[in-house]
């Protein structure tokens, strides 16, 4: 027996009674689509068994990108001018390219007023896709119209509104590390991280190590990480023999402690040190690449439920004091 053949656009539209190009809009998400008649599509799809052809899907997208021109165009929205910004803003800029977007980089302003007036400006160019950059704290867009963008948020904060997001997996993280330490033999494992730093985190360091060491009480350091006498003087109270940290000043008073040292990230760690590694240019290359996928399905404006996309970090072991000394890789 012969297949029927697959229904089409025109099809649902037959039974909708309704143009093919307003099946189309319902299809893509288009809101410019009275609710009664997206409404009366929907039944027509569910009654034919329509479905899209994805590869056609994305070809027309694809088109229509190319045709309006500045929709290749992605604003990369920045919190502040630190290293790390630059370089998830260079991953997200690779990517951009390979996918055929430019793009651009504006500073983030304060205030709602300003906010808004970005976000018209953005819009009147025709620019629909923002990446807003790594923020030290919480966001509040108050001004700023997202049912005209697609958003992709590259920070673990949970901004107002929430947008989707890329992030490390700092929570996984922190129990990697505490599980290296367990895998030592270190039973007493404790916490010292700057406040600040491990708040835009969203406190998920913390809670990766309260999560991991089990029944193990909480030891977290909470005074001067430049005082080495006060860490020395903590990880000999507290009977210490591990620690997480991401400072160099913890690292060398544990060494003279013989406590051991895992880096919950790599910047200031030492080579003998164990570290997990977290490459920026990811957070970047994903939040390009989840934005695009938003984009060829017309998912504009804020997410009806928030994706959150969590990079895993990779724990390098640190190399032996006697290793290094003598060049060994």
């Amino acid at each position: 027996m012969s297949q029927s053949p697959r229904p089409t656009l025109q099809t649902v539209a037959r039974v909708a009674g309704v143009s093919h190009m307003t099946v189309s809009r319902v299809v893509r998400r288009d809101q410019a689509v009275a609710p009664a008649t997206a409404d009366r599509v929907r039944a027509a799809i569910a009654q034919t068994g329509y479905r899209p052809d994805p590869a056609l899907s994305a070809l027309a997208a694809y088109r229509s990108r190319k045709r309006k021109g500045t929709d290749s165009t992605l604003a990369f929205l920045r919190c502040e001018p630190d290293g790390y910004s630059q370089s998830v803003f260079e991953g997200a800029r690779l990517e951009g390219e390979r996918l055929g977007y430019v793009l651009e980089m504006h500073l983030l302003p304060t205030s709602g007023a300003a906010q808004g007036r970005l976000c018209r400006q953005l819009y009147h160019r025709g620019v629909r896709g923002l990446l807003l950059g790594p923020s030290p704290q919480p966001r509040i867009f108050s001004q700023w119209n997202w049912a005209s963008f697609a958003a992709v948020s590259l920070s673990p904060l949970f901004h107002q509104p929430a947008l989707n997001a890329v992030t490390t997996d700092y929570f996984t993280g922190a129990t990697r590390a505490v599980n290296h330490l367990r895998e030592l033999g270190r039973k007493r494992i404790g916490f010292a991280v700057d406040s600040p730093l491990e708040e835009r985190t969203a406190h998920r360091w913390r809670g990766g190590y309260l999560a991991a060491i089990s029944d193990q009480p909480p030891l977290i350091f909470s005074d001067n990480l430049a005082n080495p006498a006060a860490l020395k003087r903590w990880m000999k109270t507290e009977r210490l023999d591990g620690v997480l940290t991401i400072h160099a000043s913890v690292a060398k008073a544990g060494f003279s402690m013989n406590v051991s040292s895992v880096f919950l990230n790599h910047f200031e760690c030492p080579s003998d040190v164990p570290c997990l590694i977290y490459d920026a240019r990811k957070i970047g290359i994903e939040g390009v690449r989840l934005i695009h996928h938003q984009w060829l399905n017309h998912e504009f404006g804020l997410p009806s439920q928030v994706k959150i996309v969590n990079l895993q970090p990779i724990l390098r072991p640190g190399k032996s004091p006697r290793a290094e000394s003598a060049g060994i890789p």
